[in-house]
């Protein structure tokens, strides 16, 4: 949230780069980490007031459409850090597995992360015979490790387990946004006889 009030003012002055030279006075939110400084002393050639944009990380100084620019682009590049800093799973990679002779499929996920996490996987198969929801499951991940879990399946669900051509495992972190889910496809393994 806090990274977000520069890219707020960046788009805000954005809109305003097409108005004219006047001074240009922008409001300041309560308890935001970046401070909005426009002095009268600092104008420039054109009879506009230079305005900084200051966050904790360095300054952003906005002069003439060109820096507003400078600084939109700035703001991108930041704002795609803070994507990134969201998403607690960095990298999975998903097995399954049926086992016809316990009435089983075997699922096994290994995964590596920033930071141990709880998760909500879904697991679902697919083929000619149908579609076959496995199930879902809650979990805590470690920073990396394998994540095993096995569903108990009827005849009739493993009929369809046997006839699936490929799986399909969402993985997400909780309370991460919606594009940090990993969609882990692939096909299952073909059972021993």
């Amino acid at each position: 949230m806090r990274k977000l009030l520069p890219l707020s003012l960046v788009v805000l002055l954005l809109s305003l780069s097409a108005a004219s030279a006047q001074a240009l006075t922008l409001p300041v939110v309560p308890g935001a980490l970046a401070t909005i400084s426009s002095e009268e002393g600092d104008e420039d050639e054109a009879g506009g007031e230079e305005i900084e944009v200051e966050d904790e990380e360095g300054a952003c100084v906005v002069e003439d459409e060109e820096d507003v620019q400078l600084c939109a682009e700035i703001a991108a590049e930041e704002r795609e850090l803070v994507e990134a800093e969201e998403c607690v799973v960095e990298d999975a990679s998903a097995k399954l597995a049926p086992h016809p002779g316990s009435d089983t499929v075997e699922l096994a996920i290994r995964y590596e992360s920033l930071a141990p996490a709880a998760v909500q996987i879904e697991a679902r198969l697919r083929g000619p015979k149908g579609k076959l929801r496995l199930g879902a499951d809650r979990a805590h991940l470690r920073r990396a490790g394998v994540y095993r879990k096995s569903f108990v399946l009827g005849e009739k669900a493993m009929d369809r387990a046997l006839g699936a051509r490929q799986f399909e495992v969402e993985l997400q972190a909780v309370n991460t946004p919606r594009f940090c889910r990993l969609d882990l496809n692939g096909a299952p393994r073909r059972p021993k006889h």
